[in-house]
């Protein structure tokens, strides 16, 4: 079909618009077997390479050339048999063999009786859209993967700094228990032979270096009582968390800020890992308080949680408070242990918050999951 053979004022300007456009254009006959083209203009002819007379009277299938098991054909075939408009992707072939993705517009030409006697199709060459879409849905599933194994690797180094974690509260209770039971024992026995040879001191001088010797014991005695105790609290494995705690506090202030313990909401053993977590945090804290806060009074509340399913812990002091943003200032200077509760807590699947101000106090909240993580 040419213009030359158009009379139809319609066609003539179609045709016109058509030969201008950059959109490769096709006009395939409704009314003859299997659809033949009868046109092309001059934009398909460049994308496809091939000439009008090379394509005219053949269908558009040979676009494909042997590429036929493409899932978007069955929606061009009942397109053209229902009359209907469709968009679709196609793998199409350039004359020299060269594959282009062609993003196809077919939509029924009726003549003046509304009987459907053309299809019209525009084609849009999107092979670089394409590429870019697979560019980046594979960058997006490298990405994944990266991050899949990241997720992994992450996983595993918490689990080996939880290990590693487990392997030092061991340690210390291996040790705290060869202070109690082995040295502990044998300051004890020194302690007695020492009183009965009280009787062979009793000169002034001689006395004098006894009762000296007496005390320096008596010093030593607890120097490794409360380095067993705070090594690996004995009362953690045979009493629990809150009796422990408490000996804690007595211990810690006795001449110093006053104390209050509140504990609620929670069973007399938890799961070792939360127990020594907890025990951790607080001495951690107290430590904390005592060479740095000059707090006056210190609140240590543990309870149940709002959930049930968890469990809360508060330290909070009417202390000097600091800055939260120079927490990595002081621990670079060796002055806050807060960055290691963090990660102990982090390991656990808990959350770690810090509320504090110059001359505020400070206010540290933790919460753990009752049951530790899988791995933990």
């Amino acid at each position: 079909m040419t213009p030359d053979a158009l009379s139809d004022e319609k066609w003539q300007f179609l045709f016109s618009f058509l030969n201008a456009s950059q959109a490769s254009i096709v006009i395939a006959d409704a009314r003859a077997p299997d659809f033949p083209i009868v046109f092309v203009n001059p934009t398909f002819e460049r994308v496809t390479g091939y000439t009008r007379a090379e394509a005219l009277g053949r269908n558009c299938r040979f676009l494909q050339n042997d590429d036929r098991d493409q899932p978007e054909l069955p929606a061009v075939a009942q397109a053209l048999a229902s009359g209907n408009p469709v968009q679709v992707v196609l793998r199409n072939y350039r004359k020299n063999g060269e594959l282009f993705w062609n993003k196809l517009h077919l939509f029924p030409f009726p003549d003046a009786e509304g009987t459907i006697t053309h299809f019209i199709g525009a084609q849009h060459d999107v092979t670089l859209e394409h590429s870019l879409v697979d560019t980046l849905e594979r960058v997006a599933a490298e990405r994944a993967g990266l991050i899949e194994r990241l997720d992994r690797k992450r996983d595993q180094l918490a689990r080996l700094s939880l290990d590693l974690i487990n392997a030092q509260e061991a340690e210390r209770k291996a040790v705290a228990r060869e202070l109690h039971d082995e040295l502990g024992q044998r300051l004890t026995a020194l302690n007695m032979l020492l009183h009965r040879s009280l009787p062979y001191f009793q000169a002034g001088e001689a006395h004098a270096l006894w009762r000296q010797a007496e005390q320096e014991m008596g010093s030593l005695v607890e120097l490794v009582r409360d380095m067993s105790v705070s090594l690996r609290p004995p009362g953690l494995d045979y009493f629990g968390l809150e009796p422990t705690i408490r000996e804690l506090l007595t211990r810690q202030f006795r001449d110093g800020a006053g104390w209050i313990f509140e504990y609620a909401g929670l069973p007399r053993r938890l799961a070792p890992e939360i127990e020594i977590t907890v025990f951790r945090i607080i001495q951690e804290s107290v430590t904390n308080i005592q060479r740095h806060a000059r707090a006056r009074h210190v609140v240590v509340e543990v309870n149940g949680g709002a959930a049930g399913m968890e469990l809360e812990l508060i330290v909070r002091d009417d202390g000097r408070g600091f800055d939260p943003a120079r927490l990595a200032e002081l621990a670079h200077a060796g002055r806050s242990g807060l960055s290691g509760m963090r990660e102990r807590v982090g390991l656990l699947g808990g959350a770690f918050e810090v509320d504090s101000r110059p001359g505020g106090g400070t206010r540290i909240v933790v919460t753990l999951p009752l049951a530790p993580r899988e791995g933990a």
